[in-house]
């Protein structure tokens, strides 16, 4: 049976480009936060874009045994209306073990799951997919 999307991903803007990337909505485990940027709004709630490298494990291992990475690409995604946030350890490593996204009232609530370095909650009125950029790193 097929996994079930978060009815949340429906709400964000462009969410598209990622499923069109990856033929889904990933749990971005293993993606790192490589950027983040905060921008104060005159009059009105703040705004925090972040830039997300993720990729896919191959489903198939190679000749050396390696499984390797597929689908790499840099995500931008971002908050705006920012209600409420918790920012923490953001380091020279910011790894995720999962994004989780959930309805917060109006509001949508994301969760930075860490495995190293960025630990974060944001409570956002919306969320955008700015861009999505296919790397070959």
């Amino acid at each position: 049976m097929a996994e079930v999307e978060n009815p949340v991903i429906s709400r964000i803007i462009n969410a598209d480009l990622v499923r069109q990337h990856f033929g889904y909505w990933p749990a971005f485990h293993d993606a790192e936060v490589t950027k983040a940027t905060f921008e104060s709004n005159s009059g009105f709630w703040p705004s925090v874009t972040f830039l997300l490298t993720a990729s896919e494990m191959a489903k198939k291992v190679d000749e050396t045994g390696y499984r390797g990475l597929t689908k790499r690409c840099d995500i931008e995604l971002q908050f705006t209306g920012v209600q409420e946030i918790a920012f923490h350890d953001f380091s020279h490593q910011n790894v995720l073990l999962s994004l989780m996204l959930e309805e917060d009232g109006r509001n949508i609530k994301c969760t930075f799951g860490s495995s190293t370095g960025l630990d974060a909650i944001i409570v956002a009125e919306q969320v955008t997919v700015l861009s999505l950029t296919s790397t070959k790193r």
